[in-house]
């Protein structure tokens, strides 16, 4: 695990670590302190050959007894409420951190990655974190209070009895290193298993229609039996190794205190050790058990955070492909051409998509591009959004190279609408709005209006603040695409891509939708990419892409 790096987001709450330090520093020294009171009640109370002393010692016990455990009492409050504040305050900010860090990805990184499995980084692994940063620092400070406190305390009894236990204390490490080893390979399987079933539960969720209309819920569930079963056993193999720690640990530990107890027994009915000090001693020792106890539990929390840490942290490190440059400049207004120049781009080494491009957009033109799928057209609008970089050649917009302009400004020029329109799980008011934030009602109607969506959303039992469910599934394909028209209208870009927007629609929703994008193109510099040339034939120019 990467410590350093998450003592750096606890940094900031420092001031209550100090805080939750005293608290456990006072909580153990009271522990400390029952202990030496056994010694008094021992030789001072119950073997007392002055009756009065033993009252009077007796009195002031019961009085000190409720007032040291009302003290433990808020030093275990302020250990538990402190460190809790300072593990969730790094957790949330490591959490900020990390959406932060996915929402500025290059699109590449998404290609890549299963957002099931993204999804699965974000809340078990960060979760895992957050469990470690709770449960480690009090085990490891706290308990290690305690069993500093009581070895001072054994050496103060009897130094030869408290040798002994310091000499037996190493051997328990032994067992525990193979038990840690075991359980880090187990928790990272653990951690790339559970992923599995995000996966499956995923797909799930998102292919429910598909898996309906071919009948295949039976084979779904008997994939997701499979890394069902298989988490199951890498979980099994985490408790038989944790499992195994606790009885292992009690053996070694009780043997020590065997021996102590046999000599240091005979020591008190010899009258060589007065009861008070050998129960004391004995104590001391039963104090010790359960911190080291503790220790030894704590071998799974540990190992699973260093799996989780690295997985989080793999995430942050992960390169930022497309970034603006340290002196981009801002595109304030479009008033010229794109042109895409000597342009070659490839996903995979070796293996083209496209190959010297040379198209010259003047303003206010519409160019299409078709041709077979795979053959490059998406790729050319995204070039142009910079989602990826071009291999060679450039791509200028009103004579800049694009690397050269801000993504923000870039990006804020132009407006896409894809065969694949993707909406929140919001109102319909919030989809649209979502190209201008700002939008008051009144322009918001006046999109929908423009995009032929008013109608039917005007017909709807909460109009414009109906909610539309996951990715719109309460909306019919043509209703989705006109809610994207009327938020690219909203945004009223100057360059407008159009990615296949009316492919996969019926006749009558098509006409509906065609109406809406012959509006939206009105003044505008548009991209279209499209299968069909009859959806291209009014273009100013038609690109072929081919092989």
């Amino acid at each position: 695990m990467d410590y350093k790096r998450l003592i750096k987001y606890a940094m900031p709450y420092k001031g209550r670590f100090v805080f939750a330090m005293l608290s456990m520093l006072i909580y153990s020294g009271v522990a400390a302190l029952l202990v030496y009171l056994s010694k008094i009640i021992m030789d001072g109370v119950f073997v007392n050959d002055d009756p009065v002393k033993a009252k009077q010692m007796l009195i002031s016990l019961c009085i000190a007894m409720p007032l040291i455990y009302v003290v433990k009492g808020f030093a275990d409050y302020g250990k538990t409420y402190f460190l809790n504040y300072v593990a969730q305050n790094a957790i949330k900010d490591l959490r900020q951190d990390l959406y932060t860090k996915l929402i500025t990805l290059s699109h590449d990184f998404y290609v890549t990655h299963t957002s099931s499995k993204v999804m699965s980084r974000v809340t078990n692994d960060i979760n895992a974190l957050q469990s470690a940063l709770l449960k480690v620092p009090p085990t490891v400070i706290r308990d290690g209070l305690i069993i500093i406190g009581m070895i001072g305390g054994l050496f103060y009894l009897h130094w030869k009895y408290a040798f002994f236990i310091v000499v037996v204390l190493p051997v328990l490490g032994i067992p525990l290193a193979q038990f840690a080893r075991k359980l880090k390979r187990a928790s990272k399987e653990s951690m790339i298993q559970i992923s599995e079933i995000y996966t499956s539960l995923q797909e799930m969720l998102s292919g429910f229609s598909v898996i309906k209309s071919f009948c295949r819920e039976k084979h779904e569930e008997k994939r997701f039996a499979v890394n069902n079963k298989d988490y199951y056993n890498v979980q099994q193999r985490i408790v038989r190794v944790d499992a195994r720690t606790t009885p292992v640990m009690e053996a070694l530990s009780m043997t020590g205190v065997a021996v102590v107890l046999w000599f240091g027994g005979k020591d008190v009915i010899n009258g060589v050790w007065t009861l008070g000090d050998f129960t004391a001693f004995i104590l001391a020792v039963q104090q010790m058990y359960q911190p080291i106890k503790n220790f030894a539990q704590l071998n799974s929390t540990i190992q699973a955070s260093v799996s989780a840490s690295e997985r989080v942290f793999e995430i942050l490190d992960e390169e930022v492909k497309i970034l603006d440059l340290p002196d981009a400049k801002t595109l304030d207004t479009f008033s010229k051409d794109i042109v895409y120049k000597n342009v070659s781009f490839e996903y995979e080494s070796n293996k083209p998509i496209l190959k010297n491009i040379n198209i010259d957009i003047k303003k206010g033109q519409t160019v299409a591009f078709v041709g077979s799928s795979g053959s490059g057209k998406s790729t050319i609008a995204n070039l142009i959004l910079r989602f990826y970089d071009v291999n060679s050649g450039e791509i200028l917009v009103d004579g800049t190279n694009i690397k050269n302009l801000t993504l923000e400004s870039l990006r804020d020029k132009i407006g896409v609408v894809s065969q694949d329109v993707f909406l929140f799980n919001d109102s319909i008011r919030y989809n649209i709005a979502y190209g201008k934030l700002d939008a008051t009602d009144e322009e918001i109607e006046l999109a929908a209006k423009a995009a032929n969506a008013h109608k039917f959303i005007s017909a709807m039992p909460e109009g414009y603040n109906t909610l539309i469910g996951e990715r719109g599934m309460k909306l019919s394909g043509g209703e989705k695409q006109r809610i994207a028209i009327a938020r690219a209208m909203l945004k009223n870009p100057p360059i407008l891509v159009l990615d296949e927007a009316t492919s996969a629609l019926d006749s009558e929703s098509e006409k509906l939708v065609q109406e809406a994008i012959e509006t939206l193109m009105k003044n505008r510099t548009v991209i279209l990419i499209a299968h069909r040339l009859s959806t291209v034939i009014n273009a100013d120019q038609i690109v072929v892409i081919d092989k």
